[in-house]
């Protein structure tokens, strides 16, 4: 593992290094830390670890890298929604009596309890 690491590390570097390159290069890193809040290199870095490591939370004091966050198991909620005179109303369950006035549904992800 360690030698892919270094071979990696030494393909980019020399990637870097000629001048055509160089500035497509920082802008996808730029590109990535804006959409991400990590450089290119702090990708690899979470990919050779396993864990979350960030360049920008560094800098703000943090640590570089931490552990990903527990999984949390997710259930679908779905809302029923019907007219009524003045507004909208929603429930959980599905009411047969005013089916006629459906007004749509909505499905969420929600943390299971």
């Amino acid at each position: 593992m360690m030698r892919s690491l270094i071979f990696c590390c030494a393909l980019l570097g020399l990637a870097a290094c000629t001048a055509a390159t160089l500035p497509a290069t920082v802008m996808i890193d730029g590109a990535s830390v804006v959409n991400t809040e990590k450089t290119l290199d702090d990708h690899l870095a979470s990919w050779f670890t396993g864990k979350d490591c960030s360049t920008v939370r560094a800098s703000l004091g943090e640590k570089y890298c931490e552990e990903p966050p527990a999984f949390v198991p997710k259930i679908e909620r779905t809302t029923y929604c019907y007219k009524s005179l003045a507004a909208v109303s929603c429930y959980d369950q599905p009411v047969q009596r005013d089916a006629a006035r459906l007004f749509g549904t909505r499905s969420d992800q929600v943390p299971a309890n």
